[in-house]
């Protein structure tokens, strides 16, 4: 500080005041200088010599000075802060520059080098150089600063000083604080990103830089194309693409370089994409195994009678579809879309009734689909029509079989096999197939009843079913020509007898009648002795011809009787574990009368 020194005049009083303590009640914005104003000495003496000692100590005191600042600021690496500062004098400056210095607490105020000031003929300390700029102008009372790119070495207290020709001043100090950085980009999506569709993302990296400083964008992601980054004045950035099912839940990142290069903030977002059902899916859980039924390439699906299924239907979708299990047009189970697009299904104890096209329905917004599958359950062979009868010396026997898979027929008459449609002299064989059922008849050509057995099988994978015909004559009766004789020979003999016995009849009537006749007319004469006696009279039989009955003559051969057979099943009933796969045999006899 320059001064000019002349002859000393004792002032009226001392112009001095000291320093205001720190804890005085003041505004925290508002910083006060106390100066002294220059005086002009225009003599000296001697004892004078320790105030003029004195002198640049109390140089500044005399005015008080305001300083409007914020007394800290907060500030991320590699970010920006303005400091808004104005100051007050109460009296114009003159006519020579004002500057404007803002000076680390490293550095003297006096010689040290400031961080900013718009003194051009003043250097500033390198390591702000280019970082912290003084906005405002001093001589509009401005003392604005601003500090960009951050570091931490910026930490720590600042003072301001304005000098404006003889007139300088020096405020107390502002206190920096830096910290590590957590801003990161902002992105901003649309509520719907539909899958087909074209959409645009925005990027933007809030600061405090203003609109002075270059910012290097770029994205990244499976959604985009190559997409190269942008840079610019602006602090935003926009990028473009078409969404597909396949990027739904991927990851999508806009990254911003700060000037120097030492940072680069991100932020990563996950893309939330709208898309109709793209595929469904059954998987299928049987015996412990897992599998996952692909139509027209998975095998067929067995399951056996009295098994059960565990079915689980997934759709692909976003938001999730709407599920439902259907068999035929009846509903089994449904969802709500916010199940995850998942819709489980039981089959517990399947019988053959359980068969059919079993259906997942996926109902969406953007487009529905539905898959199927059918399973057959395999079951053991079943007898359920059987009959035998015997007509002219042909014995026909018919039996119908049911079973899953379809079973085979075959029969055999005297523990012989009769091959399937088949025909000879002696049998015939037709069969014949309709789904689950099989059916057979046999013809054989006898001239009599025949004690033989006639089986007829039924066979599959799961099991055997047989049933045995036994045929035998009824041995309470004889032959059939030896009955006829018998009856002949009784038919004559009653007749025979019939005639003999009456004509001993005819006989002992006639002798009574004789008898009777004379004991009547001996009565006549006692009593009437007038009356002529009769004699010779004599009572005729009964004319031959008319007495004798006709014998009956022997019956001719009766025509040909027709046989029946009559069927009587007396072995046990038909079992209904159709799990096991042990042969079945039912036993059957067949009378004939």
């Amino acid at each position: 500080m320059e001064e000019e020194i002349s002859v000393w005049r004792p002032p009226k009083k001392l112009p001095l005041s000291p320093e205001p303590d720190r804890d005085d009640q003041r505004d925290p914005w508002c910083w006060e200088s106390d100066t002294v104003a220059p005086r002009t000495w225009l003599s000296a003496a001697p004892e004078m010599l320790l105030l003029l000692l004195l002198l640049p100590l109390l140089w500044e005191g005399s005015l008080s000075q305001r300083l409007y600042v914020q007394p800290s600021v907060s500030v991320q690496e590699g970010l920006c802060a303005r400091v808004p500062c104005t100051f007050y004098y109460p009296s114009p400056f003159n006519s020579n520059p004002v500057y404007g210095y803002w000076f680390s607490e490293r550095n003297n105020v006096y010689h040290g080098t400031p961080v900013a000031t718009n003194d051009p003929f003043r250097m500033v300390e390198g390591t702000a150089q280019g970082r912290f700029h003084l906005l405002g102008d001093p001589r509009m009372n401005n003392c604005s600063l601003s500090i960009t790119d951050a570091q931490f070495s910026d930490r720590g207290r600042y003072f301001f000083r304005v000098e404006n020709g003889h007139e300088k001043y020096t405020w107390k100090p502002l206190y920096v604080t830096v910290k590590g950085l957590i801003q990161k980009p902002d992105i901003s999506v649309p509520e719907v990103l539909e899958s087909g569709k074209s959409v645009t993302l925005k990027c933007t990296f809030p600061s405090d830089c203003g609109g002075n400083r270059a910012f290097k964008f770029s994205w990244r992601g499976a959604a985009l194309s190559s997409q190269p980054g942008t840079s610019g004045t602006s602090h935003s950035s926009e990028v473009s693409f078409i969404p597909g099912h396949q990027h739904h839940g991927t990851s999508l990142t806009c990254q911003v370089t700060l000037p120097g290069g030492r940072l680069s903030p991100e932020r990563t977002i996950q893309l939330n994409v709208s898309y109709a059902v793209q595929n469904v899916t059954i998987t299928i859980s049987q015996d412990n195994r897992t599998t996952v039924w692909v139509p027209r390439e998975s095998s067929p699906l067995v399951v056996q009678e009295g098994g059960s299924l565990h079915l689980l239907c997934a759709a692909h979708s976003n938001p999730p579809a709407t599920l439902s299990w259907m068999l035929g047009d009846q509903t089994l189970a449904s969802s709500q879309p916010s199940h995850d697009g998942i819709l489980p299904l039981d089959l517990p104890h399947l019988r053959p009734a359980d068969e059919g096209n079993y259906t997942c329905h996926a109902q969406h917004p953007l487009g529905s689909k539905q898959v199927s599958l059918r399973f057959s359950v395999h079951y053991p062979p079943k007898m359920l029509n059987l009959s035998c009868s015997w007509f002219k010396g042909v014995l026909l026997c018919t039996c119908s079989v049911q079973a899953e898979p379809a079973p085979s027929l075959h029969w055999q008459v005297g523990g012989k096999l009769v091959e399937g449609n088949s025909s000879s002299n002696t049998f015939q064989v037709i069969s014949s197939r309709s789904g689950p059922w099989a059916n057979s008849s046999l013809s054989v050509k006898m001239d009599r009843v025949p004690n033989i057995d006639i089986s007829c099988e039924g066979k599959n994978l799961q099991g055997t079913h047989t049933l045995l015909f036994q045929l035998v004559p009824d041995r309470s009766t004889l032959s059939h020509a030896f009955q006829k004789g018998i009856i002949t020979g009784v038919l004559c003999g009653a007749g025979v007898s019939s005639l003999l016995a009456l004509c001993l009849l005819l006989l002992l009537v006639k002798m009574l009648r004789k008898k009777s006749l004379g004991a009547e007319a001996s009565s006549r004469r006692a009593e009437d002795p007038k009356r002529p006696a009769q004699e010779g009279q004599s009572l005729h039989p009964i004319s031959s011809a008319a007495d004798a009955a006709s014998t009956p003559a022997a019956p001719e051969d009766a025509p040909d009787e027709l046989h029946y057979a009559c069927l009587s099943f007396q072995g046990k009933k038909a079992r209904e574990d159709h799990g096991s796969t042990d042969p079945l045999t039912e036993y059957s006899e067949i009378k004939f009368h």
